[in-house]
């Protein structure tokens, strides 16, 4: 495995060497930037392509935040951090009983708030201990990752299975819906068969989909059943919520329909719609999968659209609500996902913004062609 250090150089030496020994006594390979050869690419290209290929990630931070003159504004090790972040594959280790500037201690609380206590590193004060931590978060990531293999095709297949078809010459009268499906993997049992079917768990999924942060109306009924296994929470404008033993989730979004005679999809509208879903399953799998044995994701999107023709920004419907050009190519078929399909689960957490963003785009190139 390769291991990437990330962390200040300068006055930071032995603490630094202590993580390399560390990461040698597993015998694993060190990436860092005193190794690195002399090139014509510039150093921060260097330092996140060594982070791009590393397999594991391990963040240092003592009291300095470091220089920050740089293109992107902040330090390359708070670069580096984001960088892997966004690939799920940093472990953070916190000096404790240091005063840090003001900057670095900006960068601790977004590291810890990233994680929510549940993957730092316990804190260390001397070189000596900061070793044994290394040491023993290297031994527990090996251990973790030693379960069994992430089968990305089917995970791929059983997400794209999870989206609702079109149903050709049927016009829906309550509005779009975003269809998103979450399907975590190596697959396993995170339901058992007595738990999902348990009453108290079916109300406290009414009442987190009711809530300012669910996405259904407090106003409508709500009629759960279940369904191969699954449980389903359906309501009469479409708004649904599917999990099943796997963990598997299905959320349909209501997305809000534009004013006027026509009513095309408004892109904001959308995007608002892929926020709230994203933001819920990341919440959903934190309630039923603690322990994070799910460890990657596959998502899937569409739109129910039926009776909705046009994709506009708020602006150009607000410009001329009652006519728009309409193309009827629907040559795309299926649904919407990224490339490589697969993410680390935490992602949708860390970088819900991008995936938000991305997938929007996604979906404004199928539907507005």
């Amino acid at each position: 495995m390769k291991v990437f250090v990330s962390s200040v150089m300068n006055g930071f030496e032995d603490y630094r060497e202590a993580a390399f020994a560390a990461i040698l006594s597993l015998d694993h390979d060190i990436l860092r930037a005193e190794d690195f050869p002399a090139s014509t690419i510039p150093s921060r290209v260097a330092c996140l392509q060594g982070v791009r290929e590393a397999d594991l990630v391990v963040l240092i931070l003592g009291e300095r935040y470091g220089w920050s003159e740089t293109q992107s504004g902040i330090s390359p090790t708070h670069e580096e951090f984001r960088e892997a972040a966004a690939e799920g594959k940093v472990i953070p280790f916190v000096q404790s009983g240091v005063r840090r500037e003001e900057a670095q201690q900006r960068f601790v609380d977004e590291v810890e708030d990233y994680d929510s206590g549940m993957h730092r590193g316990r804190t260390f004060q001397s070189p000596e201990e900061l070793r044994t931590e290394v040491t023993r978060a290297i031994a527990r990531h090996q251990l973790s990752a030693a379960t069994t293999p992430v089968d990305v095709p089917a995970l791929v297949g059983k997400a794209r299975s999870m989206i609702p078809p079109e149903e050709c010459g049927i016009v829906r009268m309550s509005g779009p819906l975003l269809h998103l499906a979450v399907v975590g993997g190596p697959t396993q049992t995170i339901l058992r068969p007595s738990e999902i079917e348990d009453q108290s768990l079916v109300d406290g999924m009414v009442a987190d989909l009711s809530s300012p942060n669910g996405y259904f109306s407090y106003r409508r009924r709500s009629e759960p059943r279940f369904d191969h296994g699954a449980l389903c929470i359906e309501q009469e404008n479409g708004a649904g919520l599917r999990i099943d033993e796997a963990g598997a989730l299905l959320l349909s979004v209501p997305i809000e329909e534009a004013t006027g005679h026509l009513k095309p999809l408004i892109e904001e509208h959308v995007g608002q719609a892929i926020k709230e879903g994203l933001a819920f399953a990341d919440r959903m799998l934190e309630k039923f999968d603690r322990t994070q044995r799910l460890t990657r994701i596959v998502i899937a999107a569409d739109i129910s659209s039926s009776g909705v023709f046009g994709w506009r920004t708020a602006s150009q419907q607000a410009a001329s609500p009652d006519s728009m050009q309409i193309a009827m190519d629907r040559s795309a078929s299926g649904p919407v996902m990224f490339n490589p399909p697969d993410q680390a689960r935490m992602v949708l957490r860390a970088e819900r913004n991008r995936m938000t963003e991305d997938m929007l785009a996604l979906l404004r190139r199928k539907y507005k062609s």
